[in-house]
């Protein structure tokens, strides 16, 4: 009596592979057994049917590569994103000290609100300012967690520089919009007009990427609904000085982060050489000149 030999058609440490593997070649009725070796999963077959297990592995990967499942199309990470959180919430909490303690004997708070009438008389700088700004320690860790996930994300896909040079460009930005739409005697403070900035930049950038390309229409727009829907949902709570919430600052906020968005997605300033240093060091240029501006002015 002989015994049929087994052959090794795949490979590989990653488990979740050979698992993958093996439902193919079950869906397809191949007998098969499932081994590890020294660290190494062993996806086996009867020597009869490998050519045929090799062909069927072959052509499900050939057909995964040309249309990936679920339609989506892999954006490239170029770093982790931590690096940018760390800072932005470096600059929120230096900020919230210096506030609540008049830190040099400066009114920080002041100086740095957006107030409507004197932006529109001059001073440029509140609506970056009044970023950093926030009512109380809810108000402030409300913004260190939703501008912390929106930003580690457009981080890794942009890299920290130049994703919170857009993220902060798009809150000064929504900020400017907002005095522009408020009525006269309108105050304002809060990250949250930035927050909605970098969601609006990271729906914008996916879409435009194509991270669902390989879909109808109505999937590809998923990234955009899905950003509209968290604006509605998160908008109308927390954000204004006061406690009032200042949706039409989060509505500006979205609309500056998806053009700025939808610009960064265009070319590839990401990845030219010494970009994320420069835009690091752009972004905390317009910082300091900012609060440098406003305290010399007050």
């Amino acid at each position: 009596m002989s015994i049929d030999p087994w052959v090794i058609v795949l490979a590989s440490r990653d488990s979740s592979q050979v698992n993958e593997a093996g439902f193919v070649l079950r869906a397809v009725g191949i007998e098969h057994t499932l081994t590890r070796l020294e660290g190494a999963w062993q996806l086996s077959v009867p020597a009869a049917s490998a050519v045929r297990a090799s062909e069927e592995l072959a052509a499900y990967h050939a057909e995964a590569v040309s249309s990936p499942r679920h339609g989506t199309v892999k954006l490239d990470e170029l770093e982790s994103g931590w690096t940018g959180v760390g800072a932005y919430a470096a600059v929120l909490l230096v900020a919230a000290v210096a506030a609540n303690q008049d830190l040099l004997g400066q009114p920080w708070l002041a100086v740095g609100r957006l107030d409507v009438d004197r932006v529109l008389a001059g001073e440029w700088w509140r609506t970056v300012t009044a970023l950093c700004l926030h009512v109380d320690t809810a108000h402030l860790a409300g913004n260190l967690a939703f501008g912390g996930f929106f930003g580690l994300y457009a981080g890794r896909y942009l890299g920290s520089g130049v994703a919170w040079l857009g993220i902060l460009a798009g809150g000064a930005l929504g900020n400017a919009l907002n005095a522009l739409i408020q009525p006269s005697g309108h105050l304002a403070i809060g990250a949250s007009t930035a927050v909605f900035a970098a969601l609006g930049l990271l729906a914008a950038y996916t879409w435009r990427r194509g991270f669902l390309k390989a879909t109808s229409w109505r999937t590809r727009a998923a990234p955009i609904t899905a950003a509209l829907g968290l604006l509605a949902f998160l908008g109308t709570g927390g954000g204004a000085e006061g406690g009032s919430v200042d949706i039409i600052a989060h509505l500006t906020g979205f609309i500056a982060g998806l053009a700025i968005g939808l610009l960064l997605a265009i070319g590839e300033l990401a990845r030219r050489p010494g970009a994320q240093i420069y835009a690091a060091g752009l972004a905390a240029g317009i910082l300091v000149s900012a609060w440098s501006w406003g305290l010399i002015a007050s």
